[in-house]
């Protein structure tokens, strides 16, 4: 019963929730105060789960009750970003992230806003 507990014990700690989700902050370097972030499901499947795109005072989300913007998709592994976000009918983009991801989980690339392109700096976690 004993070597149960010492086999289990390390296979609790790789399932914990802390394991389950990561996420990323892309801040633009220009000014704009532009900033987008998102939380990033550890699955197979589509692995954007939330995003946040923030526009000086005013924040969309699609976690919201009545969501303004949607994932149209994203593409995330260890070396690039990419996330495009859509109005709520799916019928424009309102922002587009192209980021490469150097090491120490940090990247820079551009947000593509209203046709206006942003550098920006992104962590990932």
């Amino acid at each position: 019963m004993k070597s149960c507990l010492f086999l289990a014990l390390p296979l609790l700690l790789v399932a914990s929730p802390a394991l389950a989700t990561g996420g990323f902050d892309c801040r633009a370097t220009d000014g704009s105060g532009i900033m987008l972030s998102g939380t990033i499901g550890r699955v197979i499947t589509s692995p954007l789960v939330a995003a946040h795109l923030r526009l000086g005072d005013r924040t969309l989300a699609t976690t919201d009750a009545d969501p303004e913007i949607r994932i149209g998709r994203s593409w995330i592994d260890e070396r690039e970003l990419r996330v495009d976000l859509v109005d709520a009918d799916a019928m424009r983009f309102e922002a587009q992230l192209r980021t490469r991801i150097g090491g120490r989980g940090r990247g820079a690339g551009t947000l593509v806003r209203n046709g206006v392109t942003h550098p920006v700096r992104c962590e990932v976690e």
